[in-house]
């Protein structure tokens, strides 16, 4: 492995005990580890972005086939934060079959989230922006290259999966209580706004950032966004002031006009 470059210094240092920890869980099914998101683009924050690291595997049935399952990788995953106490609830990390990682939407993966223990999930439509992101922004950390490995994902697919995000904001917007929460609805619907107006994908703080210079108005909220995910601010449940939830609204009226193949209205104001 040989990662240099923009990657930071703290997640260097994680990489190798990664691959160690997860090499046993996986053994010759390897078909790729990849780094991907902020710690692979430049825009890490430390203290505060995750380490979102895809990992390759051949065959399917993933999860249940002999000697790989969740009490290997919840072991694996113990054994890095030993280590890198400071990752606690910041690792993000994907078990992905060959069947998923060529587009199929059948087989589970096996995930490991921030804050939740290891468990499967059912591939949803958004995956094809996981798959987008990993092959554009991945560095290999071992196994095959990306862009191998993993098949494109097509337009439409990309647009899908943007719309599905999309709603799935809307939904969520009601229920959010915490600014931790506020802030990832936030710089997530920029994210898909700046998709599904310009085809291209960008991470969260780049995305507040384009979407800031096209709709000034949204800024305060933005800048709001920015700060509370600094400062992890998950137990601040002071209700949004109400200009900050119009604003809110706006931003997902936006998101949504775009998603809905019109044409959203980013002249300023």
């Amino acid at each position: 492995m040989g990662v240099t470059g923009e990657v930071p210094v703290s997640v260097r240092r994680l990489l190798p005990d990664l691959l160690t920890a997860v090499a046993p869980v996986v053994g010759e099914r390897l078909v790729g580890v990849w780094l991907y998101g902020s710690a692979a683009t430049g825009s890490f924050e430390r203290g505060v972005s995750d380490v979102d690291v895809l990992v390759g595997t051949e065959g399917s049935g993933l999860g249940s086939g002999p000697g790989f399952g969740l009490d290997e990788v919840r072991a694996a995953e113990a054994r890095v934060l030993r280590a890198h106490p400071g990752f606690r609830d910041r690792l993000d990390l994907t078990f992905a079959p060959a069947a998923a990682l060529a587009g199929s939407l059948l087989e589970p993966l096996l995930v490991v989230s921030p804050g939740e223990p290891p468990h499967t999930a059912r591939v949803l439509p958004r995956w094809a922006l996981t798959r987008a992101l990993v092959r554009t922004t991945g560095l290999t950390l071992a196994g095959r290259p990306a862009r191998e490995a993993l098949a494109p994902a097509q337009p439409q697919e990309v647009r899908t999966a943007l719309i599905d995000s999309v709603a799935g904001l809307r939904d969520l917007a009601p229920r959010v209580r915490h600014r931790g929460g506020h802030a990832y609805l936030v710089l997530t619907a920029c994210r898909a706004l700046r998709a599904l107006t310009t085809g291209e994908l960008a991470d969260k703080a780049q995305a507040a950032q384009w979407t800031a210079e096209r709709r000034p108005r949204l800024r305060p909220l933005l800048e709001a966004a920015l700060a509370w995910r600094r400062t992890q601010a998950v137990r601040d449940e002071t209700p949004l002031p109400a200009e900050l939830a119009a604003l809110r609204d706006e931003l997902l009226d936006l998101a949504a006009t775009a998603a809905s193949g019109g044409e959203a209205d980013l002249r300023g104001g």
